[in-house]
């Protein structure tokens, strides 16, 4: 999903800033340069920086869990949109009856059918702004399971890695190079949906 990938990038690029701004900012002022600092944290082992990274797009396309929630609301919007062109065509069908015998009607008659399709008229913008507000709504928690997960699993896998960071690239990020050495794209989607069906199973 567009939206949901668009959300988790935002979120990825904003964290890799802010940590790369405390980390420099947090440095003592000797004069050190950055690129100086990130190649110490390359060459020596145990100095400086530790950095892994996993390409978000194809982590996101690949996880098991984005997938599942991915295909529940793509299900759940099409129940929504069912019950709302249901809807739609129900208020269709007394509009076009009206049509049909407003002329054998009263002038009171008129006036009180008129009313009942003014208001199911608005009974239907109410249904269709609360179901958009769903959907809405089940987008939001999905990026926060997909969010709560993803923090989890790398906060150990980047334990296990001995990295003091796992930053996230994608296209149109912050992140302009990235040593393919330090790529461990493949690792983590295999360990993580292990983890996800490890989930599942109980």
């Amino acid at each position: 999903m567009k939206s949901i990938q668009t959300y988790l990038n935002i979120a990825l690029g904003i964290a890799v800033a802010v940590l790369f701004f405390l980390h420099f900012k947090g440095a003592e002022g000797n004069g050190k340069a950055i690129g100086a600092s990130l190649t110490d944290s390359l060459s020596n082992p145990g100095q400086g920086l530790k950095i892994a990274y996993v390409n978000g797009d194809s982590m996101m396309s690949s996880y098991g869990l984005m997938k599942d929630l991915e295909a529940k609301f793509i299900q759940d919007n099409m129940v929504r949109e069912s019950k709302l062109k249901s809807a739609q065509t129900k208020l269709e069908q007394q509009y076009r009856n009206y049509q049909n015998e407003v002329s054998t009607l009263t002038a009171r008659e008129r006036g009180k059918k008129e009313e009942q399709l003014q208001l199911a008229q608005q009974q239907l913008m109410a249904d269709q702004q609360e179901l958009s507000q769903n959907a809405a709504m089940q987008e939001a928690e999905m990026y926060e399971q997909i969010q709560d997960s993803l923090q989890a699993f790398f906060k150990e896998f980047g334990k296990e890695l001995g990295v003091d960071y796992v930053l996230a690239t994608q296209k149109g990020s912050g992140i302009l190079f990235t040593n393919p050495s330090l790529d461990v794209t493949g690792p983590a989607i295999e360990r993580l949906n292990q983890r996800y069906q490890a989930g599942k199973a109980k």
